[in-house]
């Protein structure tokens, strides 16, 4: 007997550890086929970059209730091989995150593994979304150095950000909804309900200096300090969210095609 619904892949830069998943896949699961395909360890900041040299191993993973693999590389190698390689179909959707930690400004978004994974998938021609959330700093220090959430306040992050995500991807299937040229990059400022307002927003215009601090042995290693400015009156996904909504964003592949900015000849 075959399955109708349609088929989502989660797929996420957080990796298997993600205390998003399993909630994740428990209630799409309700819309549809589930199938997880993340990285085994956190792939944060890696963008849309692909393993172009040594092996990716896949491995089976059993703890949540789906079908799932855990693979060696980036969340784009993720995409690209639960499609061609992974899967018994390509899915219909491919949902990526939820993110812990917003991806919002422009400057961020374009490292973003979580947004570099949906960007593989529209390249692979299948509908996706990419989700985020912001979350306090002390919950984030909990979750970069215990790769845990553990707080009641971070827990309820996590309920309320994967149920108000099932309704959103429960909207875009009644809509008929089909992304093809473009993803949606959707962030939720922290604990969410059903009320918390949407709105459709460009990013903010954002640049960093140093992502990188110097060791005593010379090296460097990432320690990005970033003093973002507030965006004032301007309608933007990160002044959406930390106002407390929700930004969607549409990145399209069709942005690529520029026209020259002034009088620029060659």
């Amino acid at each position: 007997m075959t399955d109708d619904r349609p088929s989502f892949l989660i797929v996420n830069d957080d990796g298997v550890a993600s205390p998003m998943l399993a909630p994740m896949a428990e209630k799409l699961s309700a819309l549809g086929t589930v199938r997880i395909v993340v990285p085994v360890e956190e792939q944060s900041w890696r963008g849309k970059s692909v393993t172009r040299f040594g092996a990716l191993h896949a491995e089976p993973r059993s703890e949540f209730g789906v079908e799932a693999h855990a693979i060696s590389g980036t969340p784009s190698d993720c995409v690209n091989l639960a499609i061609h390689h992974l899967l018994p179909q390509r899915p219909d959707w491919i949902v990526s995150g939820i993110n812990v930690g917003s991806n919002v400004g422009s400057g961020f978004i374009i490292n973003s593994g979580t947004i570099g994974a949906a960007l593989e998938g529209l390249i692979q021609g299948v509908s996706s979304v990419a989700f985020s959330t912001y979350l306090e700093p002390r919950y984030f220090r909990e979750w970069s150095e215990q790769k845990a959430l553990t707080s009641p306040e971070a827990l309820q992050v996590v309920d309320t950000t994967t149920t108000r995500m099932a309704g959103m991807m429960a909207s875009l299937l009644s809509s008929g909804t089909a992304l093809r040229s473009s993803i949606l990059n959707i962030n939720f400022p922290g604990v969410v309900s059903p009320d918390t307002p949407v709105r459709w927003v460009p990013p903010q215009v954002t640049r960093y200096g140093s992502l990188f601090r110097r060791n005593g042995d010379g090296s460097f290693v990432h320690a990005a300090s970033v003093d973002l400015k507030d965006d004032g009156e301007q309608a933007t996904d990160r002044a959406v969210v930390l106002g407390g909504g929700i930004s969607v964003t549409a990145l399209s592949m069709d942005s690529l095609q520029v026209e020259p900015e002034g009088d620029i000849s060659f």
